[in-house]
């Protein structure tokens, strides 16, 4: 497969150095042990917090060269406003070199078939027409530190996360005042020096019409009995019967609880993860950082130890079934790996912050947030899974650490795409684009970076196996503290702003934004 290299496309930000931590970088430890139920939720829900909206004016990019580690020259042209980055050789084979040009397989069909339940609206077919200059809009309403959003299956509400614990719902274009849910003390809030700890993930099951049921991904507070501060949690909720648009707190169950390192230690607050995504076959997949600290100083590593879930995508059928407080799919990577952990996936990960599936095809794109030289986006066509993505053995296409000449890649999936630290610091993985207001964009995986505050999209052509040339399209939305971009119920895009955090923890006002075409 081709593979795509990023290399010295702008300078940093310098609001994002003085006003933001890096929310989804850092560095890594501790061991993680996964259990079903066992912990209590308890406490009154919290207050709600609002604030004023963010008015991205991030940097822009400059044109830059890339060095295709595969041999010859990239293939074609199509760069951005600010310059493209050139397609790069990985170290595996199959498929030419990357290209920008024409009109590549995407997935098609009908959108009735999608293998992502609730997708109903998404437009799966073939890109279409010219790409008019794009811009992020403001969608109205206050938000303070959100991290994500997801609407409900073939449902135009879109929910938004807030890092202290409150969802928030955009219902007809408007902000509701009335959260759907506070968590109060049931989450550990982070914010400050590279504390990443908070409510950090949602997803609503395929079902949700039906059971109206949704699940949280966040860092366990003291209301939640059985666990330390910070432990990673899944918990289920429910949708209130006499309110359709706020949870019924009382319905929490957990459904998983992973050990996290000595939460007290504040080198180990960061590497939380935080992406749930439902996939094919109504099957949650849960992205897992290594613990916290630098270079995953485990003994062992946990990225490559596939005894614990950390540095993991896990993926489990959240549903209570008996006494089980969710169960495990067989085809799982333990049918390959008899001592894995049931519950995973995919492994080697640093800190996959963001995931996202592609709606049309199921095909799995994930952001890994790097240590100290590359940042990198993977990537696995629909089913696949299996595979080690190499952290603390390689990063990016590299060996880890960057001191070290040689490393055994053996059995090591390489990314789809790597960037150079110079262009980037904390990688927001992305979504692709299956909306119908720029057909032209239809298929492209947007991506962006949290601290240097640059935004690109590249394209993935199933049929060819070859991703093409990233364009960056930085000066066109000038981004600011991105830390989600997700679809809504049409299959267009929206970017989640958590606006500036100081050094002392104090959350800003941040914002969400519409990508649309340019007046």
């Amino acid at each position: 497969m081709t593979r795509t290299a990023l290399r010295k496309l702008t300078v940093l930000s310098s609001l994002a150095l003085s006003s933001l931590i890096v929310f989804a970088c850092g560095s890594n430890s501790g061991d993680g042990t996964g259990s079903g139920g066992g912990a209590s939720v308890g406490g009154s829900n919290g207050g709600t917090a609002s604030g004023g909206g963010v008015n991205p004016n991030g940097g822009s990019a400059s044109g830059g060269t890339g060095i295709p580690s595969g041999g010859g020259p990239a293939v074609g042209g199509g760069t951005g406003p600010g310059g493209g980055a050139p397609a790069a050789g990985g170290s595996e084979t199959g498929g030419g070199p990357g290209t920008d040009g024409g009109a590549p397989s995407t997935g098609g069909g009908s959108s009735s078939n999608n293998p992502i339940a609730g997708t109903d609206g998404y437009d799966c077919t073939a890109p279409s027409g010219e790409i008019p200059p794009l811009t992020l809009t403001k969608v109205p309403g206050d938000l303070a530190a959100p991290v994500d959003l997801a609407h409900p299956p073939n449902d135009d509400r879109l929910f938004v996360i807030q890092l202290a614990g409150d969802i928030r719902l955009f219902k007809g274009g408007q902000l509701v005042e009335t959260p759907v849910l506070s968590l109060g003390n049931r989450v550990t809030v982070g914010g400050r020096g590279g504390d990443e700890r908070g409510l950090l993930g949602i997803a609503f099951h395929p079902d949700f019409a039906q059971n109206g049921l949704f699940y949280l991904h966040h860092s366990a507070g003291a209301g939640i009995t059985g666990t330390k501060a910070g432990d990673t949690v899944i918990v289920e909720y429910k949708m209130s019967a006499s309110n359709p648009d706020v949870a019924d707190p009382a319905s929490a169950r957990i459904v998983l609880t992973v050990a996290q390192p000595d939460n007290g230690n504040a080198a180990f607050q960061n590497h939380k993860g935080g992406a749930i995504n439902f996939g094919p076959n109504k099957l949650l997949f849960i992205g897992l950082g290594d613990g916290g600290g630098s270079g995953d100083m485990h003994m062992p590593a946990n990225g490559p130890n596939t005894g614990t879930l950390l540095g993991k995508m896990l993926r489990i059928d959240p549903l209570q079934s008996g006494d089980k407080a969710y169960t495990t799919p067989a085809d799982n990577l333990i049918a390959d790996v008899p001592a894995a952990k049931p519950e995973l996936w995919d492994y080697g990960f640093r800190n996959p912050f963001r995931s996202s599936f592609d709606a049309c095809t199921g095909d799995l794109y994930i952001g890994d947030v790097g240590q100290d030289t590359w940042e990198e986006i993977d990537f696995e066509k629909a089913g696949e899974g299996h595979k080690n993505y190499g952290w603390n053995i390689t990063e990016g296409l590299h060996c880890y650490p960057p001191s070290t000449t040689t490393c055994n890649k053996d059995g090591i999936t390489m990314p789809l795409i790597e960037i150079e630290r110079s262009d980037g610091k904390s990688i927001i993985g992305g979504s692709v684009y299956r909306g119908k207001d720029i057909p032209g964009l239809r298929g492209a995986y947007f991506y962006a970076d949290y601290v240097t505050n640059l935004a690109w999209y590249t394209r993935y052509d199933r049929d060819a196996n070859t991703v093409s040339n990233s364009v960056s399209i930085t000066q066109d939305l000038n981004p600011v503290s991105i830390v989600a971009i997700r679809n809504d119920n049409a299959g267009e895009l929206y970017f989640v702003s958590i606006g500036p955090i100081s050094m002392m923890g104090m959350l800003g006002a941040g914002g969400l934004y519409k990508l649309t075409a340019a007046e």
